[in-house]
């Protein structure tokens, strides 16, 4: 069995120190969990840069990489996002590999269409290996029940790794996964709905701000897919539902955060999801009306099994209908920290959950990701008391060691001296 690290309590005051200059002492700003499994998610290693600052540019772009994928399967490209892209229709990612796409600051992806199904929607990624995408923030429409489409959706894929990225008001959803998509990580990422949902839709529902349909049906082919790790998450005011929703997967939300004040409902649990919700924070007013978890089913079918462990707002709790509990632990490595720390670490507004991410035009940010120990070797090692002040390897007391390692990675842990 593989072994699970939980970082110590006397963290708490050390959320806002920068080892790199960048990222949360918690943030490892690497993939981890599925994304590590059967295979490895590296994106382009920041090779053949482009920027691009209109959607010509951007489709243009997609277009390249997947041409140049056709004639050389280790083709990567790098795509540097600039400014507000604004788009009438869904950008496709598609029968491409070994790409990273970062969002500069103040950048976004805008699709301002809400009647109409078809103009619907922002990016999906279709057919789709080793894909990264950092510090992209999507901005729709707003919740509109009438089977549109979404800010982001994942298509037959795998391998993919989708790091602070800002989430609001996708028409049907913000962030949906299906047909077949796997081992997929999905961190410090921000869901949120800022304009109010419009009644009326086709669908029946008058307040759609349903965040993320984790399988599109009971009746679809995604049984042993759909696996995916939620780390550091933050479903944000205006969530109503899908925080996920989930079928078929196994899915591990590890340390995320909950506080939408109209939480219907915050995890779905569907037919044959296996889920492991882990050291997460419900903080929202929790009652009949407001619950933490659903048994979903759309077919009456109640296959399912799942585990709450070291929560606020829930106590331990497990339940199983058929399905094995699914247990991260044994499939991959992984470092949790205490559900006391989850609050202020994902709501920072500097080094939180969302766009936060300080990604310079042209420069490398995720280049050589090791997903095993292999190789890797420290860069460089800071130390800071528990109050975040740095100080010398030799002070007294207890103080926080983060080593800094050869692939941009992070090891963090408590020395008592």
């Amino acid at each position: 069995m593989k072994r699970l690290i939980t970082l110590s309590l006397l963290l708490l005051s050390a959320f806002n120190v920068k080892a790199d200059g960048s990222l949360s002492p918690y943030d490892l700003g690497r993939p981890i969990g599925w994304a590590t499994v059967e295979g490895q998610t590296t994106g382009s290693n920041d090779e053949n840069a482009v920027v691009v600052s209109s959607l010509s540019e951007l489709n243009a772009a997609l277009k390249t990489a997947r041409d140049n994928i056709k004639k050389d399967a280790g083709y990567k490209m790098t795509i540097y996002v600039k400014g507000e892209i604004e788009t009438s229709s869904v950008i496709y990612l598609q029968d491409s590999k070994n790409i990273t796409i970062y969002g500069l600051p103040g950048s976004a992806l805008i699709n301002k269409n809400r009647d109409t199904k078809s103009s619907t929607g922002i990016l999906v990624i279709k057919r789709c290996e080793n894909i990264i995408m950092r510090n992209m923030t999507f901005k729709s429409a707003g919740a509109y029940d009438i089977d549109g489409n979404d800010n982001l959706t994942l298509q037959s894929s795998k391998h993919i790794w989708i790091d602070h990225c800002d989430f609001q008001d996708g028409v049907d959803g913000n962030f949906d996964c299906n047909s077949q998509s796997n081992n997929i990580c999905v961190s410090w990422c921000r869901f949120r709905y800022l304009i109010s949902p419009k009644a009326g839709g086709s669908g029946g529902s008058n307040d759609h701000r349903f965040s993320n349909l984790w399988g599109g049906s009971d009746s679809a082919d995604d049984d042993g897919y759909l696996n995916t790790t939620f780390v550091c998450c933050w479903w944000d005011e205006g969530c109503r539902e899908r925080m996920p929703r989930i079928r078929f997967g196994r899915i591990h939300i590890l340390n995320c955060l909950y506080s939408s004040s109209v939480t219907s409902y915050a995890v779905g649990i569907g037919f044959k999801a296996r889920t492991y919700v882990e050291n997460s924070v419900f903080d929202f007013t929790i009652n009949s009306s407001h619950k933490v978890w659903k048994y979903a089913s759309t077919s009456g079918q109640d296959d399912h099994s799942f585990i709450f462990k070291g929560c606020q707002g829930i106590s331990d709790t497990k339940d199983q209908k058929q399905e094995d509990y699914f247990i991260p632990s044994e499939t991959y490595a992984y470092e949790a920290f205490d559900a006391n720390l989850v609050k202020e670490a994902i709501s920072n507004e500097e080094t939180g959950a969302g766009a936060t991410l300080d990604i310079k035009e042209g420069e490398p940010f995720t280049t050589g990701i090791a997903n095993s120990d292999d190789k890797l070797i420290t860069r460089k090692t800071v130390y800071h008391n528990v109050s975040g002040k740095q100080v010398s390897p030799l002070t007294k007391g207890v103080i926080i060691r983060t080593d800094i390692m050869s692939d941009g990675t992070r090891r963090v842990r408590k020395i008592i001296r």
